[in-house]
């Protein structure tokens, strides 16, 4: 995993701690017998899509992987 790919999942694991942080807000506004089920619709409704767009970026973040040296066997040797 080079440089960029740990800064991206770095900035995810923030967002996803101020998505829970938000979650329980929102979730506390409404009535208490309802605060779980408030909490998982509005975390999950922030949560897929930042998951999602995240392991795009990290994919796209990679580092060129580098051409495979193969080995002719019919190859002609150099000669001076």
């Amino acid at each position: 995993m080079n440089l960029r790919q740990k800064i991206a999942v770095i900035l995810t694991d923030i967002l996803l701690i101020a998505e829970i942080c938000i979650s329980m807000y929102l979730s506390s506004q409404e009535a208490p017998e309802n605060l779980t089920p408030m909490f998982i619709k509005s975390f999950a409704l922030m949560c897929v899509p930042t998951l999602v767009i995240a392991k795009i970026t990290i994919k796209r973040l990679r580092s060129p992987e580098p051409f495979p040296v193969t080995a002719h066997t019919d190859a002609v040797p150099f000669k001076k």
